[in-house]
């Protein structure tokens, strides 16, 4: 798999918070402790995006990122004023965002393990096929999922450091779980009804798609491991015994696997990139 480079953001684990290139960043660990002078406890600093996988949104990302996360000299003053603890708050957002990226990459990886095994034929295909096959499709989809609900965690946390007092759950530990995408929705809309970032939330949130990845992930992850279908038909060919020949296709809910699988995958990353270019559009405007 080819991983993503040369983008335009990166975090200076100098200290210096500006962009640089990433191919500056590209021979750094991309996850290191640092400490850092005053009062800020030891942080976590990473290159975000990184280890992403092709069809990832490094790009919107990246600029979410450093806009919400690096460049924030004025939301540290404020931060500092309420009595909030900077490095909580930052590795809440750091960590999380993080894992859109780990979420996004195994959903990739899956898809591609899924697409091998499918075309696998029947003759070659080993005792635990089915085992195998079953995983990685309940990975894909919960992966996948995760990428969008790590989203939302992250940016509840961006957003609480421009408005403590709609996102109260980010000042409370015993809260977080209570971080979900309606509560960041809700609480964006009540801070910024008419900023872009707020409405991509909600047509997300109400997408049939959306609701459709959740609802298999929910059925995957909590109830059952439905079967396969395994379907044969007979289609005309020329030169064939018979002038037949025998096609198989495999199937899961009623879908070929073949064809569900890359477009469940070219959905999420198309709506992916909508959430997180509104991001960085909406957070570079409050600086």
């Amino acid at each position: 798999m080819q991983l993503l480079w040369g983008r335009s953001y990166g975090y200076d684990p100098n200290g210096d918070d500006k962009p640089r290139p990433w191919s500056v960043l590209a021979a750094l660990n991309p996850l290191r402790l640092v400490k850092r002078p005053s009062t800020i406890a030891p942080m976590v600093i990473m290159g975000m995006g990184i280890e992403a996988a092709d069809g990832f949104p490094c790009d919107a990302f990246g600029r979410a990122y450093y806009e919400a996360v690096v460049r924030t000299p004025g939301i540290y003053s404020a931060d500092l004023q309420a009595g909030v603890d900077i490095t909580e708050v930052k590795v809440q957002i750091t960590t999380a965002l993080q894992a859109v990226v780990y979420r996004h990459r195994r959903a990739r990886e899956t898809a591609l393990e899924l697409a091998a095994l499918v075309n696998l034929p029947w003759e070659e295909r080993p005792s635990d096929w089915h085992f195998t096959t079953q995983t990685r499709l309940f990975e894909f989809f919960v992966s996948l999922h995760s990428a969008f609900e790590s989203s939302f965690y992250g940016l509840y946390f961006a957003g609480s450091r421009l408005d403590r007092q709609r996102f109260t759950f980010a000042d409370e530990p015993e809260k977080y779980r209570d971080v979900t995408g309606p509560s960041t929705t809700k609480a964006f809309q009540a801070a910024w009804p008419n900023d872009a970032l707020a409405k991509a939330m909600s047509a997300l949130r109400s997408d049939p798609f959306y609701e459709r990845l959740g609802k298999v992930r929910n059925l995957l992850a909590h109830r059952i491991a439905p079967g396969f279908e395994h379907r044969l038909t007979l289609q005309a060919h020329v030169g064939s015994p018979g002038g037949e020949q025998e096609e198989y296709e495999l199937a899961w809910q009623g879908e070929p696997l073949a064809t569900m699988i890359p477009s469940t995958l070219a959905q999420a990353e198309e709506k992916l990139g909508v959430l997180w270019d509104a991001a960085g559009s909406f957070f570079a405007s409050r600086q």
